[in-house]
């Protein structure tokens, strides 16, 4: 596939993204609860990718259980305390603020290699932090007299950057040599045990036979839009592309999210948040542009 094709995909890999807080929005006000809907989202999710990987290559697929320990780790420290975070973030805040909040990812991954790692800090990577951290007090109204997000929201926007950063920087340094589809399927799989666990120990129900038919086609949505199509298409694109170009592209993601809980859920931001957004922007950019040592930012999907 030619570079033009794959900026293509990336770009509809990034709009499938921007659907996730979209449709978990609709999902609560059909009744849905955080951590069963979570449940119910990595289960599916991991049948249709173990089926597409085996119907590929079922090879990776078995090789890849030596990595189990691997896997859980990234899952409890990583995806599924972002996925967490994300889901209850959008409790707290609208959809707009919780996707720019999860694109500070990329500045925290540049603080944590430096920190852990004593990866340089480029001008590059400070620039990007600056931005994105500006840009982040701008749109939740940090910089004005009107705070625009609770705290809750901001801590939790916050909290799923960490924890896929933390994915990120673990599945390069742990399992860096798997097929990322297959990463994925483990870490997808685990997350859904882990949370089907912390459901049962918070007193939740996993039944979903109460579920009205639009709730059940939410869900249907969240599993094949957001999380499957996206992932599978945007681990499609880097190969063209590469993953720091494929990052950039990504940025498109938090525009989508935005355009469409003004259209479907009737948010609307402010000028100041809007300029937020785009230093959010920048700074992803920023953080990716022709580095010479790369960050662990850029292979994998966001929550």
């Amino acid at each position: 596939m030619n570079r033009r094709g794959s900026l293509v995909i990336v770009v509809l890999s990034a709009a499938c993204f921007g659907t996730l807080a979209i449709f978990t929005n609709l999902a609560y006000a059909e009744g849905a609860r955080p951590l069963p809907l979570l449940t119910w989202r990595f289960a599916i999710v991991t049948t249709l990718m173990a089926v597409y990987q085996l119907s590929r290559d079922p090879a990776k697929l078995i090789e890849g259980a030596r990595d189990i320990k691997a896997y859980a780790l990234m899952s409890v420290t990583g995806y599924g305390a972002a996925s967490i975070c994300y889901f209850y973030a959008l409790k707290f805040a609208s959809a707009s603020v919780v996707a720019v909040l999860l694109y500070t990812y990329p500045a925290m991954v540049a603080v944590l290699s430096w920190f852990m790692y004593r990866e340089p800090l480029s001008r590059n990577r400070v620039l990007a932090i600056a931005l994105t951290f500006t840009g982040c007090a701008l749109v939740v109204g940090l910089l004005t007299s009107h705070v625009a997000v609770t705290l809750p929201g901001v801590l939790l926007g916050l909290g799923a950057a960490l924890g896929y950063s933390v994915f990120n920087m673990l599945s390069h340094t742990l399992v860096g040599r798997r097929p990322r589809i297959v990463v994925m399927t483990y870490t997808f799989g685990l997350s859904a045990v882990a949370l089907a666990g912390v459901t049962l120990v918070a007193g939740e129900s996993l039944s979903i036979a109460g579920w009205s038919g639009r709730l059940w086609l939410l869900l249907g949505l969240i599993v094949l839009i957001p999380t499957f199509a996206a992932v599978v298409l945007y681990l499609r694109g880097i190969r063209a592309l590469g993953p720091s170009q494929a990052a950039i592209v990504s940025t498109m993601e938090p525009i989508f999210t935005i355009a469409l809980a003004a259209l479907l859920l009737g948010e609307r931001l402010t000028l100041l948040q809007f300029a937020g957004v785009a230093l959010v922007i920048l700074g992803v950019v920023a953080a990716e542009w022709r580095t010479t040592t790369p960050i662990a930012t850029d292979e994998f999907a966001p929550v």
